[in-house]
């Protein structure tokens, strides 16, 4: 890429506060573009330079999405707040037939047209400190931070002293995280994602990527010498977004990936951030711990034409099976099938994360 344009991108992103995650970094976009060959950069340019950017991916028949594609939790045009723009006049300067969104900020208003569904991304604002969030917390009535600290000591007296690392370059400990997280997947009967080769070799390249405003951050907890929990997200200057955390089931009683995020939370000044973004999905744990959201809409652009009339005939078609599979999934018959075929996931839990 032009160090012109990356100029261009870092000034716009730092001029707009609602592109402070790191999905929103050039940083991100280089390396995905390093391990795909569909990733594209529009570029708006005014009297005055660059207006604005759009990274996307394209795909068959021209359909376009976010850099990333399942893995974006951030998407959106990076420009200036004040920035105008008809999203179906940017389709057409990008030579596409629609653009399909998941997480694109809602403060992008000229989006909204095109949003079928809003959610919200749970965040944990440190910016007035740790301590000044803990209190906050503990105002609000919640003891999960209470209840991790006993947590804490009890690991300690039974296992050894906690450790944890802000980051380790290490590949034995992101293989872990793989290993782990695709026991998890596999467990509960979802899609392992680390099986899609594009997704595997852009974790790897996010890890080794290091820049003053972007990077990979690889969290470890030890107890005594033993790794319990990992977590592998990713840094802006300002913002830590949690992305793919996991732990050793044999310590699931001790709740470690509650643990290292509120040790990540700790140290998050450390590392200049100032919000740790818990990334959409709904967890208890995301619900007790956070302390605000950001609104993200997920819908598409799309252009009226043949290719866009078809998709809404096949999609429907395309996903009946699942759905069908997903209701019978909630029938009687359905209900004790997966308790034949997946015992373990019906296994009383000792505690919850």
């Amino acid at each position: 890429m032009p160090p012109e344009i990356l100029e261009a991108w870092r000034r716009l992103q730092c001029t707009n506060p609602a592109l402070a995650s790191p999905y929103f970094t050039p940083g991100f976009t280089q390396a995905l573009a390093s391990v795909r060959h569909d990733v594209e950069v529009a570029v708006i340019e005014g009297t005055g330079g660059v207006d604005a950017l759009l990274p996307f991916q394209r795909g068959r028949f021209h359909f376009g999405e976010p850099v990333g594609g399942c893995i974006s939790d951030y998407q959106g045009v990076i420009a200036r707040p004040d920035f105008t723009f008809d999203p179906l006049q940017l389709l057409d300067a990008c030579g596409l037939v629609a653009w399909d969104f998941s997480h694109v900020v809602c403060a992008q208003t000229a989006f909204e047209p095109f949003c079928r569904d809003q959610h919200h991304s749970p965040i944990i604002d440190l910016s007035a400190g740790y301590e000044a969030y803990v209190q906050e917390r503990r105002d609000a009535g919640t003891e999960q931070i209470k209840k991790c600290a006993n947590m804490m000591r009890r690991i300690e007296r039974e296992v050894g002293p906690l450790r944890f690392v802000a980051h380790t370059p290490d590949r034995l400990v992101l293989e872990q995280m793989i290993a782990w997280k695709t026991q998890q997947y596999l467990h509960n009967g979802w899609r392992d994602l680390f099986s899609i080769p594009w997704l595997r070799k852009s974790i790897e390249q996010l890890h080794a990527t290091q820049m003053a405003d972007f990077g990979g951050l690889l969290s470890a907890l030890y107890a005594g010498d033993q790794l319990i929990a990992v977590h592998f997200g990713l840094r802006s200057q300002t913002i830590w977004h949690y992305w793919f955390p996991t732990y050793d089931p044999a310590f699931s009683k001790y709740s470690p990936g509650v643990i290292l995020l509120l040790k990540m939370a700790e140290s998050a000044s450390q590392q200049g951030v100032k919000m740790i973004d818990l990334g959409c999905g709904e967890h208890s744990y995301k619900s007790r711990l956070m302390n605000g959201s950001v609104r993200l809409g997920k819908g598409s652009v799309e252009k009226p034409c043949f290719a866009t009339a078809a998709r809404r005939v096949w999609t429907p078609v395309r996903k009946a099976p699942f759905r069908l599979r997903c209701w019978l999934a909630e029938t009687p018959v359905g209900l004790v099938a997966r308790r034949i075929l997946r015992p373990s996931r019906f296994a009383p839990k000792r505690a919850a994360e």
